[in-house]
């Protein structure tokens, strides 16, 4: 039996933290949260998954500049995973992750990016300060977090909810059996899922691939949005990724928008559905290697260590991103001059 989540939109903003891998879908991703009433955006650390790290820390900091996001530094993380070697997903995000952006401002190191530190401590750092638990969005792979959960074990008791953008149910994405994030480093997925974290919630591909940018929800955006070049900038990275997704998935109503999809049940986690099962992650090499195992008729077991998304309100998520979207726009510090930057100027070796 699927079970709806009953937990309030909380009055308070929910202090947040970002772990991404800055791809098309995780700019959207912190776009919405950037703009959500609901949200404090703490801070946002990158990881090797769609790109480079490198190239993931610039394209969060273009991120932040393009749409106005004052207040929220950038900290590099894992360069690679915790035991296989380096994947990428440049078939879908270019060589450099947001390949067919428009108008994206040079980043701006001095003013975003903080090197004081590493992602990891900068992760504990601003879990052990802050007055309340904080909440993690893992949007890339799992690696930071599985090396914060194992080198400051303490953190766990302040962590109010993890939340995972990975894994699915069913059919996979980047093989047939496993979800990208997860097959990028599954023995990070299995660590932290392994630990004694009290609230993890999956948002699978099964949930998010529900969440599609069609064309008429490309077209609304369009319509709404204020400034004439972000809303090209947005409905770009839509059009881009949509186009690479069709050709390779055959699917032609539009790209899912994973990582914002799932970043929604940080402030409307009411409006999503699902079940708290055993979850667990295959690590042998092989054909299966990156599989969630959901395990909703309990086979295994064994007791229950992730809260499984299983669908979401798509309606309310999609009038959340286009206000968020809309007041990034009212905000936005953009390169007219640079009509189709794709980030070529930082080789995608780097």
């Amino acid at each position: 039996m699927v079970l709806v989540n009953t937990v309030s939109t909380p009055v308070e903003p929910v202090p947040l933290w970002i772990d991404c891998d800055v791809g098309h879908d995780d700019a959207l991703a912190i776009m919405l949260a950037a703009y959500n009433p609901h949200i404090k955006l703490l801070g946002i650390s990158t990881v090797s998954g769609n790109t480079s790290v490198k190239n993931c820390t610039k394209n969060a900091i273009q991120v932040l500049k393009a749409a106005g996001i004052e207040g929220v530094k950038v900290y590099e993380g894992a360069a690679k995973p915790l035991v296989k070697k380096v994947f990428h997903a440049s078939e879908y995000h270019g060589p450099n992750g947001l390949i067919g952006a428009k108008y994206l401002p040079k980043a701006d190191y001095a003013k975003y990016f903080d090197g004081s530190c590493s992602a990891v401590n900068a992760m504990y750092n601003a879990i052990t300060s802050s007055p309340v638990p904080i909440s993690i969005a893992a949007i890339g792979p799992l690696t930071n977090i599985a090396l914060l959960l194992g080198m400051y074990p303490d953190v766990v008791a302040k962590i109010k909810t993890l939340l995972i953008m990975g894994g699915s149910i069913g059919m996979g994405n980047i093989t047939p059996a496993a979800e990208f994030n997860i097959f990028c480093d599954p023995e990070a997925a299995h660590a932290v899922l392994n630990s004694t974290l009290n609230h993890v919630v999956m948002v699978p591909l099964d949930t998010t691939g529900t969440v599609l940018a069609s064309k008429s929800i490309v077209r609304r955006i369009k319509d709404t949005l204020p400034d004439p070049h972000f809303a090209e900038l947005i409905t770009g990275l839509f059009w881009h990724y949509s186009s690479e997704y069709s050709d390779i998935s055959g699917v032609k109503d539009g790209a899912p928008v994973h990582d914002p999809a799932a970043l929604a049940y940080i402030f409307m986690s009411e409006l999503f559905t699902g079940k708290h099962i055993r979850v667990d992650v295959e690590c042998n090499a092989g054909l299966c290697n990156g599989r969630t195992l959901c395990d909703f008729y309990n086979c295994t077991g064994q007791a229950p260590n992730c809260w499984v998304a299983t669908s979401l309100d798509i309606d309310t998520f999609w009038n959340h991103m286009i206000d968020s979207l809309t007041a990034a726009a009212k905000n936005c510090c953009l390169d007219p001059m640079n009509p189709d930057n794709g980030n070529a100027d930082l080789p995608s070796s780097a």
